[in-house]
């Protein structure tokens, strides 16, 4: 797979390609019309899985889309059956770019974009005793890293007339972790006072916080467990008046059997025995994970925010057939609005 040569041209477009950044929405729009999606949600729910089936789901849609990892684990890769992980635009699929952000890479960048001198910025980069001191910067890696996205998502095409991205979906760290990175901006902007720091971390800050141009969709499994976790992370992101646009229940146990169903079994049962009691006691068990699964489900609609559903694959699904058939079901709860089902 060939990395993207296109000409990169930084300018200072618009994260929404449709209304201006200003305060004049009344309703936040839905996941599908934002241009910038961070997914986030504690270890374990399949958010890189989710990352990229939303990826795809927007390709599908014609819209040109870039797949960020932010984590380090190289799991998009992976996902993607790629060989390796590139810190440039990659093709992965039709209208599907992927790469990864390295924090010591961008800060060399971002060094080399701040210094007035290039050989200044070099020596520093090179330098052990720098880089042990980046490394251990309160903020400064994540709001180098939060740079960088930024920058993707006002990057410009050639002919500066248009975004060269029209989504981006970040494949951001674990809950705690995410939340930190998009709160960096805001505490970056208060510690800088002036100068050109506190102007670039003010210009982040807008495009992050702004529901037209980003959404927060917030990934869980349907247990107790994580849809607690889920429902903290997005009362914490409403409190930061960062935008959640969404939360993305994973792996549901399809629901094969009614009431009905049930009850017949249940009568069935009393009267084998052997295998055919077995797999009666293996449908119950199936219905009662499934029940139990909805009650969870309408807990996290408890949060206030749409929640879209995916399925459980099949064992034995090859990675890119089921992610075909996950950015199926992510298609289906794009458009969704909080309050509507």
């Amino acid at each position: 797979m060939a990395a993207s040569n296109a000409p990169r041209q930084r300018g200072a477009a618009p994260v929404s390609s449709g209304p201006t950044l200003t305060s004049q929405h009344a309703i936040d729009p839905p996941l599908a019309e934002r241009r910038l999606c961070f997914v986030l949600g504690k270890g374990g729910v399949g958010k890189s899985t989710v990352s990229a089936a939303l990826g795809i789901a927007y390709a599908r849609q014609g819209h040109r889309t870039l797949l960020l990892e932010v984590a380090g684990r190289d799991r998009l890769s992976r996902l993607l059956d790629r060989a390796d992980a590139s810190t440039e635009p990659t093709v992965v699929g039709e209208g599907l770019y992927a790469a990864t952000i390295d924090p010591e890479e961008a800060t060399e960048e971002y060094l080399r974009g701040q210094l007035p001198v290039r050989a200044i910025a070099d020596v520093l980069a090179g330098s052990k005793t720098f880089r042990t001191f980046t490394q251990a910067a309160p903020g400064l890696k994540e709001m180098v890293t939060l740079g960088k996205i930024w920058s993707y998502a006002v990057e410009l095409r050639p002919d500066q007339e248009a975004p060269e991205w029209d989504r981006l979906v970040v494949d951001a760290p674990a809950t705690g972790h995410a939340v930190a990175l998009l709160e960096t901006a805001a505490n970056v902007r208060e510690i800088a006072q002036g100068g050109p720091i506190h102007e670039q971390a003010e210009r982040i800050r807008e495009v992050i916080s702004h529901p037209a141009a980003t959404g927060i969709a917030v990934v869980a499994r349907p247990d107790e467990l994580p849809v607690s976790e889920a429902l903290d992370a997005i009362d914490r992101l409403r409190a930061a008046e960062l935008p959640v646009a969404a939360a993305i229940l994973n792996c549901i146990t399809p629901r094969r059997f009614s009431d009905e169903d049930v009850a017949a079994l249940e009568s069935a049962r009393a009267l084998v025995n052997g295998s055919e009691r077995g797999a009666i006691d293996a449908a119950l068990a199936e219905s009662r994970r499934a029940a139990r699964e909805a009650r969870h489900a309408r807990d996290l609609e408890g949060g206030g925010v749409p929640v879209i559903r995916l399925p459980l694959l099949a064992r034995g699904a090859g990675r890119l057939a089921g992610l075909e058939e996950l950015a199926s079901a992510v298609t289906d709860g794009l458009s969704q609005r909080a309050g509507v089902a």
